[in-house]
């Protein structure tokens, strides 16, 4: 499978033609269980059977993921008949019990320009989940550096005054330790599990009917990969990913069932300077 493209057909099917221990970072958003339609035969995934739908797919990921390689994974969840389906908390359950995944981490995505999705009785929900999955917690590749986020003026103004550190006596008392100078790194503070990327509503004519913005593939990129590495999406959509990919100098592979998406991500990355397909 040749790398710097866009295939057509079953996720299934083209993830397990993929060679084992050959990708650094899976990182998609698959179609939530709130789809109406998906085009051509795409049959809408309800809530009750999604996991059962996804298991596979990660049995396989997990196959061709290298030892030191991720997978991000960015999904929301659906109200049933007035309340929060689980659905997505029984999938992290299951994969990591009938996998060999593990979940390393998770993240939250706060919308920076989300359209209001509130009532009367219900506020407004403005998050989404991001769930990170790896091979080997031991062997992650993490070039946290490449993510680093400038420190907040007050920061800057704490770091010049000793920290007190506390402990506990056998006794249960509280116990002062050495102060200490806390050192701030001239790069930036480590970035919190919240992150604020943009909705694809500020992604102008794009003609899927859920695109994410490429802010969010670019910071796992960033910082889970190196250059020329590769980045799989196995359901690239309209082709974010890959010009996320293209503007950090590593390689990809995508995966879309839709032909009229396949065609649209091809050629917007055509018009972005790949010369890809021709």
């Amino acid at each position: 499978m040749e790398r710097n493209r866009i295939y057509e057909g079953s996720c299934f099917d083209l993830t397990e033609s993929l060679q084992n221990e050959s990708v650094d970072l899976f990182v998609t958003s698959p179609p939530y269980a709130d789809i109406r339609k998906y085009g051509g035969d795409v049959v809408p995934l309800h809530p009750d059977t999604y996991v059962d739908w996804c298991l596979p797919l990660f049995q396989l990921m997990y196959q061709k993921l290298k030892p030191s390689g991720s997978i991000i994974w960015n999904i929301d969840d659906k109200c049933v008949k007035g309340g929060r389906h689980p659905f997505i908390f029984e999938l992290i359950h299951r994969v990591t019990k009938e996998t060999s995944c593990i979940l390393y981490d998770y993240y939250i995505w706060k919308k920076k320009s989300s359209l209001p999705s509130c009532g009367p009785r219900r506020i407004n929900h403005i998050t989404e989940f991001i769930f990170h999955f790896v091979k080997n917690p031991k062997l992650v590749k993490w070039n946290m550096d490449n993510v680093r986020v400038p420190y907040a003026a007050s920061t800057h103004t704490r770091s010049k005054i000793p920290i007190k550190r506390y402990s506990e006596s056998e006794s249960g008392i509280r116990t002062d330790e050495t102060a200490t100078i806390h050192k701030m790194n001239p790069l930036g503070k480590i970035p919190s599990n919240v992150m604020e990327f943009h909705t694809s509503q500020i992604t102008r004519g794009n003609k899927h009917p859920a695109p994410f913005n490429k802010e969010m593939p670019t910071w796992f990129i960033k910082s889970l990969t190196d250059p020329k590495d590769l980045v799989v999406d196995t359901f690239i959509g309209s082709g974010t990913t890959a010009l996320a990919c293209m503007d950090n100098q590593r390689d990809f592979i995508g995966f879309e069932i839709n032909k009229e998406y396949v065609n649209y991500a091809r050629d917007r990355i055509n018009d972005a300077g790949g010369g890809f397909f021709y």
